[in-house]
């Protein structure tokens, strides 16, 4: 059985909108987390496990990597990502070179609001 979304980290954006999103990656301990040699990712799905809608990723794809010392980026969800009024799934984690790579969770299976844009009023 599937886990269910993560509320607390949960977004909301509106379709046809752009999003950006600043973010700040920390060890379990709290503190910043090093991203120097690492590709961040965030990546929507349909549902848990399922079908990846949007994947973005740092240095040129989405995601940019602002300090990677103090473990911060910012993430920008395009207006044209193609997502329609509904609920989905979305998720970060960084990745470092390696054999095999070693990726990280940073946000997990996290709630994305996508609503209906108000065009005109009665």
């Amino acid at each position: 059985m599937p886990s269910p979304p993560n509320y607390r980290n949960s977004l909301r954006m509106v379709v046809g909108q752009t999003k950006v999103l600043e973010v700040t990656v920390k060890t379990c301990e709290g503190a910043a987390a090093s991203l120097l040699n690492g590709t961040l990712y965030f990546t929507v799905r349909d549902e848990v496990g399922g079908t990846v809608l949007v994947q973005l990723y740092s240095p040129d794809n989405g995601v940019t990597i602002t300090d990677a010392g103090g473990g911060l980026a910012t993430i920008t969800i395009p207006s044209d990502a193609s997502l329609s009024a509904g609920c989905y799934v979305y998720d970060v984690w960084v990745e470092f070179p390696g054999t095999p790579p070693i990726r990280y969770p940073v946000v997990k299976k996290a709630e994305l609001v996508v609503e209906q844009a108000v065009v005109s009023f009665p």
